[in-house]
């Protein structure tokens, strides 16, 4: 067994912990302070007072108590209103303020000065409290009891927040379109150690993603984190940016359930046993969808909207009785067109099949689904009589001025669908017309097919997306969205060979198309085909300039930047990073962007720009601070250009603890140790680097030198007869040989 796994470190109160724990601290306070009503606001004593009184419509002489207490080191009692200021201290310094109002006014003149400092400390020490046991040893993030904590909060209508700046923000903002996010990245190994690891690994990998939101280890691989402003279309899309990321740097499988909250929950009651049936049952949701995605493939993810409400789905079945209907009037057609008429705009009367009833002509027949579609059923007709139709029945359509009506039109024969997938196919063709807009005629094709696919390709029902896909190119055999759609489902459920020879399709007809190029690219990334990988992200970058179309900011660039350093090409790195001024500051994080500094880091180091190299790897840092990779190059730089062998042995030993899984963590150390002459130590972490990567003639050479200076002349030969034969012309184990 290696380090232990846990993480122990205490964590000390900041100013953010105000905005992370403020029900749980509200409610201490009200609590150790039974004479007080509330409510409480907590302030940071870094802000500016002024501008946060005037978000929070607080009265001006607020300052000057805060100021007073802030001066004074003491508590302070406003004689305005019964309103007590009170510090919050992490050990001497004050780091914020407790403002309580609704004091009981027999008890506001019997408060002693003593009363009130001790009160004062005790209260500090419960938030200190608290915030340790929100904490999870295994990765050192939240755990579940405060993700519970903070979602009970947001259905809370105890909102006592000082960054929220009135009532009507947080109904709006706070309680509508927030998505729950449950994230399964659970580990296949072998022992706890290396389970603990993984899962640590991770986690930091998706904290890097997310940027500042706040994540949660629940247990045992399983991660949640609440995204606000996000309705379930963008966090389905969030959901596969998700999976993307974690499939490129690696991991084997992620499943991701999602529940999303589109409107206020009816959790006003104060009861808090209210707001915890609640927050339970939210919870059991996301679960249940979680589950759904597991059983989808090895990169998935569920909405619960679309298990638990089938009859909202897009592509809902139509209902037996539509389809009993049907089948009688096709039972002696071979030929025949089926139109779903959808209204654009809700009537203010239902009254919607009997106005289209009376305009249809008697040769159609008509199939009611409801108040703002209708089947339309013509025997005997193929597209082009479907259309004809449809334009002489548009021209009668002037009963209500400003409604508009969308048309789909399916017909059979069809290639090889049954009669029966006709009226769902003329849903699909119905779909299709939403790119197009109100008032839209479409015959269902192969885009119609494209369209369902992606439906179910975006709630993670891949299987069910590869099969409309290809029954699309069953009838647009050479449609590039098709060829794209139908790789991308195989690349997603891990298949990159079955994958690849869409892409090649769609290429030789279109040599230059952006996506077709990236996605070959992805699929030689993942069977560790390098070269050919880095000659098809070339190709797209030379046809456009980073379309964003992949879905990720700066994603080819980080595949093409991680490429060139994997095989040495240095200068392409810092010719293409550069020219790209990713060095230059910016006020978001963007996922992904610790990542190239850590490339663009990497290539100075290795071309001798040891300052510059440091800067950059300094920035890599503080955007990602569990970033092993920049953390252990820190390392072996501080000790490189004399900058505190303790500091440089601390960064390298850290980079283990976070990721012992690489090779080149362990070298670092190791040579750092050799600096420091630590050889017994540096020889320790020499073979587990060896372990992992057993022809590294770097870590074989330094073995040889090490043994060397223990006088184990014996040993050291025999290392630098291994580096020569793996790398026959290798000068340093060529000049040790010599000189013995």
């Amino acid at each position: 067994m290696g380090h232990c796994p846990f993480e122990w470190q205490v964590q000390e109160l900041c100013s953010e912990d105000f905005k992370r724990f403020n029900k749980q601290f509200s409610r201490t306070v009200l609590q150790l302070m039974p004479f007080a009503e509330g409510p409480v606001v907590i302030l940071c004593s870094a802000d500016d007072f002024s501008e946060t009184l005037h978000a929070l419509n607080k009265p001006k002489y607020w300052n000057q108590y805060i100021k007073r207490v802030l001066r004074r080191r003491r508590s302070a009692l406003a004689v305005e209103r019964p309103i007590l200021f009170m510090p919050v201290w992490n050990s001497e310094t004050i780091i914020g303020i407790t403002v309580v109002e609704g004091i009981d006014a027999q008890f506001a003149h019997v408060l002693s000065g003593e009363w009130l400092s001790d009160r004062s400390r005790i209260i500090s020490r419960e938030f200190f409290l608290q915030k340790q046991l929100a904490f999870e040893p295994v990765t050192g993030m939240f755990n579940g009891f405060h993700l519970y904590d903070t979602l009970a909060g947001l259905l809370s209508d105890e909102q006592h927040v000082h960054f929220r700046r009135n009532k009507k923000d947080i109904n709006e903002s706070v309680l509508k379109n927030v998505s729950l996010f449950l994230i399964e990245i659970h580990p296949r190994a072998n022992n706890a150690e290396k389970a603990l690891n993984y899962i640590v690994r991770a986690g930091y990998s998706l904290e890097s993603f997310l940027g500042q939101d706040v994540l949660h280890h629940m247990g045992n691989g399983v991660f949640g984190f609440i995204g606000h402003h996000l309705d379930e279309k963008r966090a389905k899309r969030l959901g596969e940016n998700i999976l993307s990321w974690f499939r490129r740097e690696g991991f084997s499988r992620i499943h991701i359930g999602i529940n999303t909250i589109e409107e206020r929950v009816d959790a006003t009651d104060s009861n808090a046993s209210r707001e915890e049936s609640v927050c339970d049952k939210l919870l059991e949701q996301a679960w249940i969808a979680l589950g759904k995605a597991n059983r989808r493939g090895p990169f998935a993810l569920c909405t619960f909207n679309s298990i638990s409400n089938p009859e909202l789905h897009p592509l809902k079945k139509i209902k037996p009785a539509v389809m009993a209907r049907f089948r009688k009037l096709w039972v002696d057609n071979d030929r025949f067109a089926i139109l779903l008429i959808s209204q654009d705009r809700q009537l203010h009367e239902k009254a919607f099949p009997k106005r289209l009833l009376a305009l249809i002509e008697a040769g159609a027949e008509t199939v009611q689904i409801n108040e703002s579609e209708i089947f339309v059923f013509l025997a005997d007709a193929d597209a082009k009589k479907a259309k004809s139709w449809t334009r002489k029945f548009k021209k009668k359509l002037t009963i209500d001025p400003g409604t508009t009506y969308s048309i789909g039109i399916a017909c059979f024969p069809c290639v090889d669908f049954n009669k029966s997938d006709i009226p769902q196919n003329g849903r699909k063709a119905l779909l299709h017309t939403g790119f197009f807009g109100p008032d839209t005629v479409t015959v269902f094709d192969g885009v119609s097919q494209n369209v369902s696919g992606d439906i179910y390709y975006s709630e993670g029902d891949l299987v069910r997306a590869v099969k409309e896909y290809r029954k699309g190119l069953e009838i647009e055999p050479s449609n590039s969205n098709l060829l794209n759609s139908l790789g991308e489902a195989y690349a997603r459920m891990n298949k990159p060979r079955k994958a690849r020879p869409f892409f090649k399709k769609i290429l030789r007809s279109d040599p230059k198309h952006y996506m077709g190029l990236f996605n070959l690219g992805i699929t030689y990334l993942t069977t560790g085909e390098d070269e050919q990988a880095i000659r098809y992200f070339e190709k797209t970058l030379s046809v456009s300039k980073r379309e964003r179309e992949t879905g990720q900011p700066n994603d080819l660039l980080l595949q093409l930047s991680k490429l060139y350093c994997r095989v040495g090409r240095y200068n392409k790195t810092v010719a293409l990073l550069e020219k790209e001024k990713i060095m230059a500051e910016e006020n978001s994080k963007v996922p992904g962007r610790d990542a190239l500094l850590r490339y663009l880091g990497e290539a100075y180091f290795a071309k001798g720009k040891n300052n510059e190299a440091i800067m950059v790897l300094q920035r890599a840092v503080r955007y990602n601070p569990h970033d092993a990779y920049s953390i252990s190059m820190l390392g072996e730089l501080y000790a490189l250009q004399k900058q505190g062998d303790e500091i440089a042995l601390s960064l390298c030993k850290q980079a283990v603890n976070i990721d012992d899984s690489h090779w080149q963590h362990w070298y670092r150390l190791a040579r750092v140790r050799y600096k420091m002459e630590q050889y017994e130590s540096a020889l320790e972490a020499l073979k587990e680097c060896l372990r992992r990567e057993r022809r590294s003639v770097e870590a074989m050479n330094l073995t040889g030198q090490i043994y060397d200076k223990l006088g184990t002349r014996s040993k050291a030969k025999g290392m630098f007869q291994k580096v020569l034969k793996i790398a026959p012309g290798h000068k340093a184990a060529t000049a040790a040989l010599n000189k013995m």
